[in-house]
């Protein structure tokens, strides 16, 4: 990985905000990583229920004791030592991992949840590209979003612009 790929990953992982469109309405709003949650749909634009908090907490809810379950039947056939015993492991261990994850997805949805209610923004529905939120902010301009490479690390017309920039 040279330099500039280096400087980049930086960028894109120390990124400041995300930028996002609430349900309804066509303003783009930008989110600082703790206030973004598990965030909106993944840029396919589509209107995604499983990256909301309660499709998360029933999910939460419903593989707990699908875990359970599997391995206590796994316990119990590998007493009897039947094969079916290790397929249960295996999906009990699935599960499991499934059970961990919706975890994970209720309780970073809850912090950003209380960190958008502590700032007024609605929920990030919508994944905006960072060319499209540079485009925004270009004619919406907002005091603390400075229009530079930090702010938009993936977009691709600002980068071609500081390119263009420093090979003058």
């Amino acid at each position: 990985m040279d330099a500039k790929e280096k400087e980049h990953l930086n960028r894109v992982l120390n990124r400041p905000y995300y930028y996002g469109y609430a349900m309804r309405g066509k303003t783009l709003f930008a989110y600082t990583k703790e206030e973004w949650g598990i965030g909106a749909s993944s840029g396919g634009g589509d209107y995604n229920l499983i990256r909301s908090f309660y499709f998360s907490l029933a999910l939460t809810i419903l593989m707990a004791p699908v875990a359970l379950a599997c391995l206590i039947l796994a316990l119990v056939l590998l007493i009897n030592l039947q094969i079916t015993a290790l397929i249960m492991v295996f999906f009990g261990l699935i599960f499991g991992f499934a059970f961990l994850q919706c975890c994970f997805n209720v309780k970073e949805e809850w912090l950003g949840r209380k960190a958008r209610k502590l700032t007024g923004l609605p929920k990030p529905w919508w994944k905006a590209s960072d060319d499209h939120a540079y485009e925004w902010f270009l004619n919406h301009p907002h005091p603390h979003i400075p229009m530079t490479l930090e702010y938009f690390p993936d977009s691709v017309k600002l980068r071609q612009a500081a390119d263009n920039a420093a090979s003058n």
